[in-house]
This record gives C-alpha cells, structure tokens and sequence, in this order.
C-alpha cells in the first residue's frame, strides 16, 4: 500500500519537504493481515533536490506512529523515518523541541554515488500532515 495523495509536509520558499505515492512495482509486499506502508519522500532547495523510497511495516510501523502521535500532542520528542531494506540506508530525524522542529536527513544511499543529506527547521504543521498521510 502507498499514501492515497502526494503531499507537500513543508513550503517556506527555502526548503520543501514532499510525501509522493509510488507505483505498484516500487511498493515492498508484506503479509496482509499487518500493517504496511510504502511511500517517497523528496527533499528541495535552491541548490539540491532528491528522494528516496521508504517502506514502514509491522512492529516497526505501530512503533513509529505511537511515537510520532506522542511527539505531536507534546510537541516534544525526537522519532526516525528510515527503510530497513538492503538497498538504502537513508533517514529522516525529527526532533521537537518546545514546538520548534527540527530535522536532519539522508535521501538515497551512502554507499552509491548519489545521495542528499539536508537539515532544516519547522513547526508542529509538518508532523501533523506525516501522521495523518502515513496512517493505513
């Protein structure tokens, strides 16, 4: 399964942070009974742009989104975005910090020729636009 609508998380008219749905032979298959998710992410700014492909499954998933959800209504709390399969090793941090946000990524694999590590700051709007997109 992907996300149902490609999503802009976050536009300041510096940095863009975008969910985007991918195509059926890009989603990871998974047992049907557990909970499972494949989408993109890009990143963008006025001098670099990438993406990469993130699959959330099973206890991995309910964990995420537990600590997502607790890091939105506290507006404190840090939670990891990464994909566990062998062919990436990108990321995305999100640390709140009294309502302000802060986050640090790698786009793509370290280990390949091309990859993107950013950071930037934001507010409480983003995580709230990642939960509700990334709910099954």
């Amino acid at each position: 399964m992907t996300i149902k609508n490609d999503v802009v998380l976050w536009d300041d008219g510096k940095d863009k942070l975008r969910l985007f749905s991918v195509s059926i032979d890009q989603q990871y298959m998974y047992i049907n009974e557990l909970p499972c998710i494949t989408f993109g992410i890009s990143f963008e700014n006025a001098y670099y742009k990438g993406y990469d492909i993130f699959t959330l499954f099973d206890l991995f998933y309910s964990e995420t989104i537990k600590k997502i959800e607790k890091t939105y209504r506290s507006l404190n709390g840090t939670f990891r975005i990464k994909d566990d399969g062998a062919d990436t090793d990108g990321y995305i941090d999100f640390e709140m910090i009294n309502g302000r946000l802060y986050i640090k990524g790698q786009l793509g694999a370290s280990f390949t020729s091309h990859s993107l590590k950013f950071e930037f700051k934001a507010d409480q709007t983003l995580i709230g636009e990642l939960l509700k997109s990334i709910t099954v």
